[in-house]
């Protein structure tokens, strides 16, 4: 009787041991936002506008396919983002999708942490990759 009480102890002591472990981890972790997030928008905006000076393009936000953010000291933005240029001297847009990490400060002060251009998909739709 006293090895069935022992055994359950243990199971219930390594359960809560996972559990602690898995909020753990999702602490801190990105989470998915309202891509009509206000925050997620400004993001959006600074990244294009950032890019288009490091680059000498002029990038346009077409739209934001998916928003995350992780709480730091601040807030990343990690967005999917559809933005479309136009190269010098061609008369045809080109539209792709991009991956940023936005962060913004606690003053509120934007930087531009990542920008890789790759496609992006969910859950079947080939335009929307999760992270």
């Amino acid at each position: 009787m006293k090895r069935n009480s022992r055994a359950v102890v243990i199971a219930v002591v390594v359960s809560l041991f996972g559990a602690v472990a898995v909020l753990a981890q999702r602490t801190g972790g990105y989470r998915e936002i309202d891509k009509a997030d206000e925050g997620a928008a400004a993001a959006a905006e600074f990244a294009v506008k950032d890019q288009s000076e490091k680059k000498e393009l002029t990038y346009k936000l077409v739209s934001v396919a998916k928003a995350e953010t992780q709480v730091v000291a601040g807030i990343n933005y990690r967005l999917c983002l559809k933005v479309s240029y136009q190269k010098q001297g061609e008369d045809a847009e080109t539209t792709e999708f991009v991956q940023v990490v936005v962060f913004r400060s606690l003053q509120k002060e934007y930087s531009l942490t990542s920008w890789t251009e790759e496609e992006c998909s969910k859950d079947g739709d080939p335009e929307v990759r999760t992270f």
